[in-house]
């Protein structure tokens, strides 16, 4: 269908994200299914009641769900957190273009984006994994456990980061990262660019939890 009727929360989404990461990236195509039958025939695949949007990084293109359709297909979203999930979907096509299509851990890749477009701000968790950053790195590990509180562990760890240490060397981390992921590799960088490796990174994390 059209995005017509959406144009002006995509429209400012896209402006706040180009300005956040100082460079635009064009021609990005945003597709909105009019049911989940339509959404789940887009991505060639079943989806999970929560899955209301998804990219092809390599295409720049970004799959949605009709927010009209939530309240019966997707009832823990929010119609009017639209303009959030269109936020979070551009934050990963842009970290795609950062890190030239190289793979960064899901717990980076998924707390970035809920950490700019603030989709996690209200979360209330008490359970944290011991060494959480290792549990939540590769796809397969991420999916174990996204519903059991990947999304909003990922969101306030990379919030923190990015409040401490600003988003040129969240840059940094992402341009940096190897051609091919290792939990041991990636520490390594986090440690030449922060100054602390993953470990003591989460200690500090669950020290200053509020």
């Amino acid at each position: 269908m059209t995005i017509n009727k959406y144009d002006i929360e995509i429209k400012n989404a896209e402006k706040e994200i180009a300005d956040f990461f100082g460079f635009q990236i064009e021609n990005i195509e945003i597709i909105i299914a009019e049911n989940r039958a339509e959404y789940e025939k887009l991505l060639g695949r079943k989806t999970a009641e929560w899955e209301v949007g998804n990219s092809n990084l390599n295409k720049k293109i970004i799959f949605l769900l009709d927010p009209e359709q939530w309240t019966k297909e997707a009832p823990s979203h929010k119609p009017e957190e639209f303009p959030l999930l269109v936020r979070h979907e551009l934050v990963h096509i842009y970290t795609n273009h950062l890190s030239k299509g190289k793979p960064i851990p899901m717990w980076l890749f998924e707390g970035l984006a809920g950490a700019i477009s603030e989709q996690y701000k209200k979360v209330n968790i008490q359970y944290f994994e011991t060494d959480f950053c290792s549990k939540l790195d590769t796809p397969f590990n991420w999916n174990q456990r996204t519903n059991s509180g990947a999304y909003p562990v990922a969101y306030l760890f990379t919030h923190y980061l990015f409040n401490k240490y600003g988003i040129k060397k969240i840059k940094e981390l992402i341009q940096l990262t190897p051609a091919y992921y290792s939990y041991n590799g990636f520490d390594k960088i986090v440690f030449n660019i922060l100054g602390k490796n993953l470990s003591e990174l989460e200690k500090d994390f669950l020290e200053n939890l509020e």
